[in-house]
């Protein structure tokens, strides 16, 4: 079974314009992302109550029915493409699209073809899995600090220079996918627990 993972392009000659607007504490990006933040936010609040329906039809049944399994990608892309577009990784605003083609930071999440109903028990209670997963989210909170720190930096860096440092993008594109696989498995997407890795891989730039 695979994981769930982070696909992106570095982002060479990213936006001097939107690197300063980046560079006025976030400010400015975040009120342009409305939009997809609203849309995040229902679906976030929609993957929660399907994915908990899903657990009961999995625990039952053994399956994981096609369309919850769908809108539950479908939201988990959708916030990385947003991440990746606030980052400063991507230039090209995100678009209002379930499945863009060719978006350059986009995300993959796995099929699970043959659920665990135990898992599926545990995920019906939900404190079974948030607990199981509190090492990441110890993790996470401490990636992410970094995350707020390097990509203030990097929007600096690209105001100026007009270049961003690979390595802060690596560092973003690698705590979103670790963000992507803890909640791909809370939502039992997969039953393989996530690692304790950043193992990305950046796609060839075209």
């Amino acid at each position: 079974m695979t994981q769930a993972a982070i696909r992106y392009r570095y982002n060479e000659a990213p936006s001097r314009g939107l690197a300063v607007a980046g560079m006025l504490f976030f400010i400015p990006k975040a009120i342009l992302l409305i939009p997809h933040a609203v849309i995040v936010g229902v679906l976030g609040w929609l993957a929660s109550i399907v994915a908990w329906i899903g657990f009961w039809i999995v625990a039952f049944t053994g399956k994981m029915p096609e369309g919850i399994s769908s809108l539950l990608d479908m939201y988990l892309r959708w916030s990385a493409r947003t991440t990746g577009w606030f980052a400063g990784i991507v230039d090209a605003y995100p678009p209002f699209e379930t499945d863009p083609a060719g978006y350059a930071f986009d995300a993959t999440t796995p099929q699970n073809e043959n659920p665990s109903r135990g898992w599926a028990v545990a995920g019906i209670t939900w404190f079974i899995k948030w607990i199981a997963l509190i090492p990441h989210f110890v993790v996470l909170w401490i990636l992410y600090i970094g995350v707020i720190f390097g990509v203030w930096f990097g929007f600096i860096q690209a105001a100026f220079t007009g270049r961003l440092s690979t390595a802060i993008q690596d560092y973003v594109a690698g705590t979103a996918q670790w963000f992507l696989r803890v909640m791909a498995w809370f939502y039992g997407l997969t039953d393989e627990y996530p690692p304790f890795s950043m193992d990305i891989k950046p796609l060839p730039t075209v």
